[in-house]
């Protein structure tokens, strides 16, 4: 077996039964994450193709998508749909063709397939509700509102003008935010524009919370908010009127004596009394001279007649003298002349402004001036002059010419001067602290700011370099030599070098080796390595070595131990 696989068999065996349990659970977990990882990797991303859908619309979408086969999801209960995402473009595409989603309730779609021998009950009906769900859906475009319902009331048509009954109408909207009041109007109004004859004050709206958000009102609520919103109109009107000419004085004088040395207010009274007035005036001599528009003329005259008068006509009438008998008769004609001159007329329309200023009031303070005296025992204090009456009349006169002053109005101007309190002036009228309660004030937020770090030391800080000095320690503990390799260590120092060892121990030292090793040590060895292991060597092993290298040495060597020979046998 491999000698790792083995170390790591023999090493699991010896751990305790936690620590396998660990090392298992963590091996699983390991696994575990791989095949999520895989099965994500390798899943089919998914899109929401319609979100928030009906419920009628919701299952038109499922019903198409089954009879194609396409693979899908439902999700937030049903009301949102979700397809693989390259198909998402497609897929609404589709729909659309098909006129899907059509939103909340029945529209003018109801028409689209007519069914024969429907009745004329049934076409109103069907009228009502086609108008009721295209106003809904129209609603449900707002973006804070996330369902409406529509319900309109048409009376029954009369013959008879008295009988003649307004329709109605009251609305449901499911909210996913507040409306403003002029979004709301906005809805009443367009129900009632779509609508014959309904007007705005006949449309009611509520949410799903309970809240009425419209009602119609009869015409005195109408005209009691009309009053209300025209006070607040007026009396916003009156403040900014008063604010603004406060702002300018103001500035003016502090550009004079000095930022936050001034003090003014204004007060104003205005009528607001609407006042229209038409007027048309004739004046026949304005343009000096007389313009004659139209002249008639007629005459008469007298002719004296004889007995024979003539037929009476209406140019020859009958007179009296005529029927007295008279034989001298005369015929009397008559002239007038009538002339009409034009005359001159002017129409003028007076309409009175919002506000007429009838009063105006201005009260104006500003500061004096300081000068800084010393006292005989050397203290220096702030001492304050008040200005000149020349000054004051100064300041009056531009004040008077800036608020645009009338005397016809009975205006008021007021210019004073008096000292202005200090911030430090104010701190002391306040009552003197001592003692503890001294500092309490002055150093309670030090004491405090160096409590909250001692303790964040003491708890946190220290408990944290303990711990990092603990780990650093068990380090380096960890990383020095353990006693058995310590003692390994020292031995291998203490080992003699190749030069010092003796005949047995460079023995011993060559047969730990193998003779591949051997060889290549001996050839690696420096000249006094090589002379210190020759010494070393008994004769035979040096007959072996030099008849290996050097072979005169090695009959040199043979020679002498035959000469050796000999002459022991002659002392012999």
């Amino acid at each position: 077996m491999n000698p790792v696989i083995e170390k790591i068999i023999t090493t699991f065996k010896e751990m305790s039964m936690v620590r396998k349990v660990l090392i298992g659970g963590l091996a699983l977990v390991v696994v575990a994450g791989f095949i999520t990882m895989f099965v994500w990797a390798n899943q089919t991303p998914y899109k929401a193709a319609y979100s928030e859908l009906s419920q009628e619309d919701a299952a038109a979408v499922v019903e198409i998508l089954k009879s194609s086969n396409t693979p899908y999801r439902l999700t937030g209960d049903g009301t949102t749909i979700l397809v693989p995402d390259t198909m998402v473009y497609d897929i609404r595409l589709t729909m659309a063709k098909e006129g899907i989603p059509k939103g909340a309730g029945v529209g003018y779609e109801i028409f689209d397939k007519s069914e024969f021998g429907t009745t004329e009950f049934v076409q109103k009906i069907n009228k009502k509700r086609a108008l009721q769900g295209e106003l809904a859906r129209t609603i449900a475009a707002f973006e804070a509102v996330k369902d409406a319902k529509v319900m309109i009331v048409l009376p029954k048509e009369s013959v008879f003008v008295e009988e003649t009954k307004q329709p109605s109408a009251s609305i449901l909207l499911e909210l996913v935010a507040d409306l403003q009041k002029d979004e709301v109007a906005a809805i009443a109004h367009l129900v009632a524009s779509s609508v014959q004859d309904l007007t705005p004050k006949l449309v009611t709206i509520v949410d799903t919370a309970g809240r009425i958000l419209f009602e119609g009102k009869s015409e005195e609520e109408e005209a009691r908010i009309n009053a209300e919103n025209l006070a607040d109109a007026q009396y916003q009107y009156k403040v900014r009127f008063e604010e603004n000419l406060t702002r300018r004085l103001q500035t003016m004088l502090e550009r004079i004596v000095g930022a936050n040395k001034a003090i003014v207010r204004v007060t104003s009274e205005m009528d607001f009394s609407k006042n229209n007035m038409n007027e048309e005036i004739y004046d026949p001599f304005e343009r000096g001279g007389e313009f004659i528009r139209s002249r008639k003329n007629r005459a008469e005259k007298v002719v004296q007649l004889d007995e024979q008068v003539g037929i009476p006509s209406s140019v020859n009438p009958i007179t009296d003298e005529d029927q007295a008998g008279d034989k001298n008769r005369e015929l009397i004609n008559k002239s007038d002349d009538t002339v009409n001159y034009e005359i001159s007329r002017r129409t003028r329309e007076t309409q009175k402004p919002m506000a007429e200023l009838t009063r105006l009031s201005v009260a104006a303070v500003i500061d004096g001036k300081y000068e800084f005296q010393t006292g005989d025992n050397g203290d220096t204090k702030r001492v304050y002059m008040p200005r000149s009456a020349e000054e004051m009349q100064q300041f009056q006169s531009i004040v008077t010419r800036a608020m645009g002053y009338n005397e016809e109005r009975n205006d008021q101007v007021s210019m004073e001067c008096f000292p202005f309190a200090s911030i430090d002036d104010m701190q002391g009228t306040q009552e003197r602290l001592t003692g503890w309660r001294m500092v309490q004030k002055e150093y309670g937020r030090l004491i405090a700011n160096l409590l909250l770090v001692f303790v964040l030391f003491l708890f946190i800080i220290r408990p944290i370099i303990k711990t990092v000095r603990d780990i650093k320690v068990t380090v380096e503990q960890e990383a020095l030599p353990s006693p058995e390799e310590r003692a390994q260590l020292e031995t291998e120092e203490k080992e003699p070098a190749f030069i010092e060892m003796n005949a047995n121990q460079q023995r011993e030292f060559f047969e730990m080796m193998t003779e591949d090793q051997k060889e290549e040590f001996i050839q690696k060895m420096t000249a006094a390595e090589r002379n210190a292991y020759i010494a070393n060597m008994s004769s035979h092993e040096k007959a072996r070595y030099y008849a290996e290298k050097d072979l005169f040495k090695t009959v040199n060597i043979i020679k002498g131990w035959l000469s050796d020979v000999e002459e022991e046998e002659e002392e012999d």
